[in-house]
């Protein structure tokens, strides 16, 4: 591996700020795995599921989403299950795993700005830039049950507006297990969750779509190009949608920009244990492993349970809304030096209409 980076950081309060230099990840690739074509990557999509299940059961949507979502679910999730839920493990990449997977044609196309952030109802004005001062409720902490070893787990995501105005963006390894694994349960998004304050509900999920590269490929330079996930919500207990309660990130896909000036936000389990909302500020870089390019940042000291965090574009302080380019995916073996995010190609364009859809 080589990296050319010149970085300083500050740390204040549970802001950090980086400025970083370009990156790069070089590994051997044999010209068979190079020229290896697997099938198109695909939307793939499933109910979300609920346990315990009920056999033959016929779930009334229209009546869930009037109810706030199964309450089975909403249930589920006490205050000691959420306090005692245990962060996520970011994927690590063994330099070794980047041989193995051949690289399937790009996709990036123009860049596209597929929705434009909004605030909640109703609007403040006027608009500021980083460093971040506003720990914003349009990002939040995801809770879920892992249906293979029934654990309960954490991540991060947001809130993203959609013409349905339910939907979160996470990465895909927060919503399914990957190879060998299953749709996660019970799953929920809480906005601005705050050592157990949930001040604007919580949100259970009613839809699930991923990328069909991360369900088959896993923890590999393929798979983690499409670690990308979103979230179709019901409405919270007070009958409210999630954009129309906290607002919603844009988003952009396609063009070539790897490098750009960011504000990420999760919550890490190495920092305030996951339970305060974090953010890291500065500029990445790309980092090209197995054909594969990624947004990469060094520094933020991010480790599980912020898998799946906006990486926003013009973050506005004064709004608590940027444009979502990527989400915090992996990062290097035994190690928080650095944190990656896929690229939001054409893939990512058709899983955001998918989702859209899902009214």
């Amino acid at each position: 591996m080589s990296t050319s980076t010149a970085a300083r950081r500050w740390v204040t309060g549970a802001v950090l700020v980086l400025a970083a230099g370009t990156l790069s990840l070089s590994t051997s690739t044999p010209a068979s795995a190079a020229t290896t074509e697997g099938p198109v990557d695909e939307v793939v999509s499933a109910p979300a599921p609920v346990f315990p299940s009920r056999a033959g059961e016929r779930r009334d949507q229209a009546a869930l989403d009037r109810n706030g979502g199964d309450r089975r679910v909403l249930d589920y999730w006490t205050p000691e299950r959420m306090k005692n839920a245990t962060p996520v493990r970011t994927p690590r990449l063994p330099a070794r795993e980047a041989a193995r997977i051949g690289r399937p044609a790009a996709d990036a196309g123009p860049e596209v700005v597929l929705s434009e952030p909004v605030s909640p109802e109703p609007s403040p004005t006027g608009r500021a830039a980083p460093p971040v001062t506003n720990f914003s409720p349009v990002n939040g902490k995801i809770f879920y049950r892992n249906a293979k070893d029934g654990k309960d787990y954490i991540c991060s995501g947001s809130a993203v507006n959609s013409g349905s105005k339910r939907v979160v963006s996470t990465a895909g390894h927060c919503m399914h297990a990957g190879p060998g694994g299953t749709w996660h349960q019970n799953w929920v998004f809480v906005p601005g969750y705050k050592n157990g304050s949930r001040p604007y509900g919580t949100f259970s999920a009613k839809t699930f779509q991923t990328l069909s590269d991360w369900v088959t490929y896993g923890v590999t330079p393929r798979g983690l190009n499409s670690d990308v996930a979103f979230v179709s919500t019901y409405l919270n207990a007070g009958g409210q949608k999630l954009v129309d309660a906290v607002g919603g990130h844009g988003i952009v896909t396609g063009g070539s920009e790897y490098a750009f000036d960011v504000s990420i936000f999760g919550y890490p389990g190495n920092i305030s244990s996951g339970n305060v909302m974090q953010a890291c500020y500065g500029s990445t870089g790309p980092r090209t492993d197995s054909g594969y390019t990624f947004s990469t940042i060094y520094g933020c000291n991010f480790g599980g349970g912020a898998s799946g965090g906006a990486w926003l574009k013009s973050y506005s302080n004064a709004e608590g809304w940027g444009y979502l380019k990527t989400i915090t995916s992996w990062g290097p073996v035994g190690s928080t030096a650095h944190s990656n995010g896929p690229f939001f190609g054409g893939s990512v364009n058709s899983l955001f209409q998918a989702v859209n859809a899902d009214n």
